[in-house]
């Protein structure tokens, strides 16, 4: 059965409205792990011409990579205010609650934070009032933090739109991993539930050290635009539609 598209911004809206009433999070308890990503480490690599060029296309680029790397409203939520009460002392196996309200209705985030030898790894449910506890967030990262999984559970959703929405097992999924020479590879998929369709949008990113990179852009599994760049950020440009290329070009810095 196809599930229902909840929209990017209606997330970030629902996620804004958590920001606002939440707690100052501007310390998180001393024991806590929070993740180690930094989209500022990718876009510090994009070419500075590149970045201020006037080029349609070149700034297509840039601001696509911006779009998909952010995942600020998101992280902020896996770290917990300051006074969040944990469950026990101990670092890994913790967990940890704390209630937000906008005057209508309260907002309850259950966090666990685990790990292993090799991996970190964090889970939160959402609570809306006294309702059921729904899966809000997945996380893992390395402990090197070379490579990491972000996965955002639409289930939580029902709860807060209506049941029998079709939002369960629906998700975004950020992939990132970075090698030892520097290089960034980056993925964000939004998951469909159409058996149809296995993804609504994908963004596969690649960003070099030395600057130069790529960005593809899918659409309902079918890839859309992809654009290229040298490290200096001249690149090129190329459309598909129905899986042949419609239309391509170049831009200089």
């Amino acid at each position: 059965m196809k599930k229902n598209v909840i929209s990017r911004i209606s997330v970030l809206m629902l996620l804004s409205i958590l920001a606002f009433t939440g707690c100052n999070k501007d310390e998180v308890p001393g024991d806590y792990e929070t993740l180690s990503f930094d989209k500022q480490e990718i876009l510090d690599k994009i070419p500075a011409a590149m970045k201020n060029s006037d080029d349609t296309y070149a700034q297509q680029a840039v601001n696509g990579i911006e779009s998909a790397i952010d995942m600020s409203s998101f992280i902020d939520d896996m770290e917990p205010p300051e006074d969040a009460i944990p469950s026990s002392k101990k670092a890994s196996g913790d967990t940890w609650m704390w209630t937000v309200s906008d005057g209508q209705m309260s907002y309850t985030f259950y966090w666990t934070y685990e790990e292993d030898d090799l991996k970190k790894y964090w889970y939160m449910d959402i609570q809306f009032n006294d309702g059921d506890r729904y899966e809000y967030i997945y996380a893992w990262e390395s402990k090197d933090g070379k490579e990491g999984v972000i996965m955002y559970n639409f289930n939580w959703a029902q709860a807060y739109y209506g049941q029998n929405q079709g939002y369960e097992d629906l998700y975004y999924k950020y992939n990132w991993s970075v090698d030892d020479s520097g290089n960034y590879s980056f993925g964000w998929n939004y998951e469909s539930g159409d058996e149809q369709v296995d993804y609504f949008l994908q963004y596969a990113i690649e960003v070099n050290d030395d600057g130069s990179g790529s960005i593809k852009y899918y659409s309902m599994d079918e890839l859309f635009y992809e654009m290229e760049w040298d490290a200096a950020g001249n690149g090129s440009w190329a459309y598909y539609s129905g899986g042949s290329e419609s239309m391509s070009g170049s831009w200089t810095v």
